[in-house]
């Protein structure tokens, strides 16, 4: 039997060649590529054996060969239970002493002595059930709806999907477009598990499209059909506005329908070429204008093809979810199309933007202060770098980089996000003003080696200008300590910045704000309501402890706009404190919400995100199949590594390395089955590895087992 390099050595040719395969000369047609990758697929990969290298490393791995088309046959009597080869009576294994060496430790931390296999309990037939808690419960479930294997994969989803075998059987019904597909099989055909060699999770072509929410009403097409975007207000008629209107908000809802419905997928994936096929993208220029119908058809092909963020298995980004009172707002402030720079022409939204942001600074623990919605958190960190160095050199708001007398400089964690030395770049100052301190074991700013910096920054001459303390890092959810940090800051008169963009929303959360503990230290702080809050994005705000700095640093006495002599207080308006001229109307949305759940009601909500979390770490903890990258994450970022049986023994960097490789692989299936979809990224010395985010309040226990599962899944069938 080969050894486990071996059969990752054949994955990643799979993988590799897979990816040559979609990089195609962009003359090749759809058909040319498709008919390239059957041949790829059905070529020969060991003598006398057929099938493509993903039937091999499966069938290899169990010691069978693969004819038939890649699949073991046998008859139902001479199959080998694995309850007879140490399986426990729940379909699980327990974990070997050989995988303890990897001496994580993690079981024994949890208060549990054993781990298990999920691997082998999807195997045998089991699943993580709905309501389980661990694998001592009954909750591992057998006896699902037997699958039709002629489905595409992408069919294989719901919170009630799971595998069904008969130990390490598993009997299907087959259609007779899978019977011709696999050759000789009998209608009804037992398997061995190298199933999962089937050709259909290496797609060749992707999943049927499901339509069945984004179907326009054709009882109106022949009316639309004849009319054009002249026949709209402001010029047209009011009834075919109305009616091009809500046939579009027709298919808008039916969209919202769609993304809360677990077996609808999360992504219909193309590659960039294969999706410019398919979607009409022309920008003409000609007078040959759409009828309103194609209109209404080019919505519903973008939204066909667009990934569903707001799905309940969208793990994917921090910003995820679809709040209906948020979606309420979004539409209001589209329709208004208003400009937040003064108070005569926004004055309802300019009204509600100071009151959200006196809400926000009071939860900082600020009683007063300053505060502006920017269009991303990138913006809002630029805001406060800005400030900063207007405080420290305040001519170069006129002289510019000329007036820096001393080289400014930026502190922040190796792991802030890269906005902020975007924004040194952005100002003139240079990446390499920006001095990256390194973390500790969970992520966090190492506080000694902060302070050594700052000493070595006065002994070259230069000026410490801004601390950016990181609440909430991206990838593992560090928050830097604040109280340490605030203290060199006073020490040696430096700028505190907090970027909170993910991690603010603990600060609703009476049980969860200790982690941002000495926050009103800090001079300004960024917060993006749109990631853990669940607003729409973008929704991002950049909050000052001292009022009326902002406008000092950034105005411009544009007197077209900003008249001193107008009829009503001028300090309501919003636009000489900004870098924009125009500003989109980003707070009512989050007011609206706000009105609809009260602080309490995000509190709640907040609160599962880290329940979420918790029973994701549970889950982790308990099987062998999966490795922590930290066992007690902060914020809710759950970073682990799926470890397949193959790599179970490995040890050292060749482990981790071909871990890394795997992590890549399967998000690329994922991807094409698309029923789920979860972020992937190396850190540091750390090979690729899964990173959960929960910030979406649909997200479920069973979403995350399914995640588990779904995974595991894939991996079985490497």
């Amino acid at each position: 039997m080969p050894d486990a390099e071996e059969l990752i050595r054949v994955l990643e040719a799979v993988h590799d060649e897979k990816c040559a395969v979609s990089r195609a000369d962009v003359s090749d047609s759809y058909e040319e590529k498709m008919s390239y990758q059957n041949k790829f697929l059905n070529r020969k990969t060991v003598a006398g054996t057929t099938g493509s290298p993903l039937h091999q490393a499966s069938s290899v791995a169990n010691g069978t060969s693969t004819a038939s088309g890649g699949y073991q046959t046998r008859e139902n009597n001479n199959a080998v239970s694995p309850v007879e080869n140490g399986i426990d009576r729940m379909g699980l294994q327990r974990k070997s002493s050989r995988a303890y060496e990897r001496g994580d430790g993690l079981d024994e931390r949890m208060g549990s002595s054993r781990k298990y296999s999920l691997t082998q309990a999807i195997s045998n037939g089991s699943s993580l059930g709905q309501n389980s808690s661990g694998p001592n419960s009954a909750g591992l479930q057998d006896g699902a709806p037997e699958l039709d294997y002629s489905q595409p994969a992408s069919a294989l989803q719901g919170p009630n999907f799971h595998l069904r075998r008969t130990q390490s059987q598993r009997t299907i019904e087959r259609s007779p477009a899978a019977l011709q597909r696999v050759g000789t099989l009998t209608t009804k055909e037992t398997l061995t598990p190298s199933f999962a060699a089937d050709k259909q999770f290496f797609p060749t072509t992707f999943p049927q499209i499901d339509d069945r929410y984004l179907r326009l009403d054709y009882a109106n097409q022949d009316y639309l059909s004849k009319m054009l975007h002249s026949d709209l207000l402001p010029k047209g008629s009011p009834e075919v506005t109305r009616e091009f209107m809500s046939t579009l908000v027709t298919l808008l809802l039916n969209y919202v329908e769609m993304q809360n419905d677990r077996t609808s997928r999360v992504l219909e994936f193309r590659h960039p070429k294969q999706l410019e096929q398919i979607v009409d993208i022309d920008v003409p220029d000609e007078e040959s204008p759409s009828n309103l119908y194609q209109i209404l058809l080019d919505c519903q092909q973008a939204l066909q093809y667009q990934v569903r963020s707001g799905h309940p298995r969208f793990f994917n980004q921090i910003s995820t979810g679809l709040d209906m009172v948020s979606l309420a707002g979004e539409w209001l402030t589209a329709t208004t199309n208003s400009n937040m720079f003064t108070y005569e022409v926004s004055p309802v939204f300019v009204l509600i933007e100071k009151a959200v942001l006196q809400k926000m600074r009071e939860l900082v623990g600020w009683p007063t202060g300053d505060g502006i919605f920017a269009p991303g958190g990138s913006i809002s960190t630029l805001y406060a770098i800005h400030l900063a160095r207007h405080r420290k050199f305040p001519l170069c708001k006129t002289k510019g980089v000329y007036a820096l007398t001393k080289r400014p400089i930026i502190f922040t964690s190796a792991h802030c996000h890269y906005s902020i030395p975007q924004a040194a770049a952005v100002m003139g100052l240079g990446t390499d003003s920006v001095v990256e301190i390194p973390v500790d074991e969970k992520g966090r700013m190492d506080i000694d080696k902060l302070e050594e910096q700052i000493m070595a920054c006065l002994e070259r001459g230069d000026e410490p200008m801004l601390i950016n303390a990181t609440c909430g890092t991206t990838v593992l959810g560090a928050f830097d300590p604040i109280m340490p940090i605030a203290d060199l800051c006073e020490k040696y008169d430096i700028w505190l910045h907090a970027d909170a963009a993910w991690g603010g929303g603990v600060l609703v959360s009476r049980k969860h704000r200790k982690l941002m503990n000495g926050i009103e230290r800090a001079n300004s702080v960024t917060w993006n309501p749109h990631k853990m809050l669940g607003a729409h994005l973008q929704c991002s705000a950049v909050l000052i402890r001292e009022p009326n700095q902002l406008f000092s640093c950034n105005n411009m006495s544009a007197d077209y706009l900003f008249q001193q002599d107008k009829h009503y207080n001028v300090e309501y308006d919003t636009g000489d404190k900004a870098i924009q001229c125009g500003r989109k109307n980003d707070v009512f949305k989050l007011w609206l919400m706000w009105r609809a759940k009260g602080t309490l009601g995000f509190e709640r909500q907040v609160n599962g995100l880290f329940e979420l979390r918790d029973h994701l770490v549970r889950r982790l903890n308990e099987f062998e199949d999966f490795e922590l990258i930290l066992p007690e994450p902060e914020c809710t970022n759950v970073c682990f590594w799926y470890v397949p049986p193959s790599c179970a023994n490995m040890v050292g960097n060749r482990r981790y390395e071909r871990l890394g490789r795997i992590t890549a692989i399967i998000k690329a299936r994922m991807m094409d089955r698309g029923n789920l979809m979860v972020g992937y990224q190396p850190l540091d010395d750390r090979p690729n590895f899964f990173r959960m985010l929960f910030s979406n309040a649909a997200s479920t226990n069973e979403d995350v087992d399914f995640m588990l599962e779904e995974i595991v899944r894939i991996g079985h069938e490497l």
